[in-house]
């Protein structure tokens, strides 16, 4: 045998051998407990915590959620465990994290996606005292200008007259949507108004936004443009009537321990449009007149757009006009608790999900 190839037979020998020695393969056991990493969301930081155990049939279960966001409990669709490396899908949510176990079994470097969206994660093991211990501080980018009972306004110099019409108007509608949804806050909400689109597309990062996209909402924040440099598409008032759209975001998300997930977008988006007043009677007109079977969303189809092609196919009117449809015929009620069992039709309307978007396009069509 030549020397060239015995060398090469030895430093392939040595090489399967190293590889043997520094590969591993996780056990189940390895991922079990409190996984802990922050991603990046526009001026956000939140945390994102994965609870994995394992159920009587030996089979691998968890959840994952947001304390930052108030979120929690979301269910994991699979957990996939092969090699070295680790899997986490949540259906629900359009979400997936999968990354590899460290040597030393503390930590799982990967990448998190979120719908369209992709960055770097790392999960580090941690314990429920930890999780309790590292709380990340909650930084404004303006300073706080104004604060009442519910809520904390933070908002430049220049934007200070808008605040007297916006705490009215969130007083009255805090009030009134907590006693229909028959819900409380445990915390004050920020209001956090900027003073551009600009600078509101990048805080939601979502630089490339529509015009009309002018606010978001969490469990106990609202952001919106300011209503005195409200862009091309909006106006005062509409800013006005835009703020109350992301209350009732914001009390939905409080209502629900898995905040918008698993809520059909129609209903999430409806009632927040209906709600705000932002059905009017002149676009109710302009759409229905021209209205065919043909050209109303299925309601599978509102749920899978994306923020832009929802718009773009007039998704909130059409969803609004649903809730108007649910309210005009069964009652408020039946809003608050299909968001709180958004699967459970059979029981709330005696109708099955298809049944009942039926009987609302022959209304619509009538």
């Amino acid at each position: 045998m030549k020397l060239k190839k015995i060398i090469w037979i030895i430093l392939t020998g040595l090489f399967i051998c190293q590889a043997n020695i520094f590969a591993q393969t996780i056990d189940s056991d390895d991922i079990l407990g409190i996984w802990m990493g922050s991603v990046k969301m526009g001026e956000d930081n939140p945390r994102l915590v994965f609870e994995i155990s394992i159920d009587n049939e030996g089979k691998l279960n968890g959840t994952v959620g947001s304390p930052e966001k108030g979120i929690k409990g979301i269910p994991l669709s699979k957990i996939k465990v092969k090699k070295d490396s680790v899997t986490f899908e949540i259906t629900a949510a359009m979400a997936e994290f999968s990354g590899l176990l460290s040597s030393d079994k503390k930590s799982i470097e990967g990448v998190w996606k979120e719908g369209e969206s992709k960055q770097n994660l790392v999960l580090k093991s941690t314990s429920l005292e930890e999780l309790e211990n590292n709380k990340p501080i909650k930084s404004f980018a303006y300073k706080l200008q104004h604060s009442n009972a519910y809520f904390d306004f933070y908002l430049e110099d220049k934007d200070i007259e808008t605040v007297n019409d916006l705490e009215k108007t969130l007083n009255k509608n805090f009030l009134e949507l907590t006693d229909i949804m028959q819900t409380s806050f445990a915390n004050k909400i920020a209001v956090i108004i900027y003073p551009d689109i600009i600078d509101f597309h990048k805080a939601i990062n979502f630089e490339d936004a529509p015009q009309w996209v002018v606010g978001a909402a969490g469990k106990n924040e609202l952001k919106m443009v300011s209503p005195l440099n409200p862009g091309r598409v909006h106006d005062y008032e509409s800013l006005i009537k835009s703020i109350v759209h992301e209350l009732c975001h914001s009390v939905v998300i409080n209502m629900r321990e898995q905040g918008q997930v698993g809520l059909p977008k129609w209903l999430d988006e409806g009632f927040a449009f209906y709600y705000a007043k932002q059905l009017t009677e002149e676009n109710k007109r302009d759409i229905l007149k021209s209205t065919k079977q043909s050209d109303i969303p299925s309601w599978e189809s509102l749920n899978n757009a994306g923020t832009a092609e929802f718009g773009d196919k007039n998704g909130y009117v059409f969803s609004a006009l649903i809730v108007d449809f649910l309210i005009d015929n069964y009652g408020y009620d039946t809003i608050r608790k299909l968001i709180l069992q958004p699967n459970d039709f059979q029981t709330i309307f005696g109708l099955s999900e298809l049944e009942l978007e039926r009987k609302w396009r022959i209304h619509l069509t009538e």
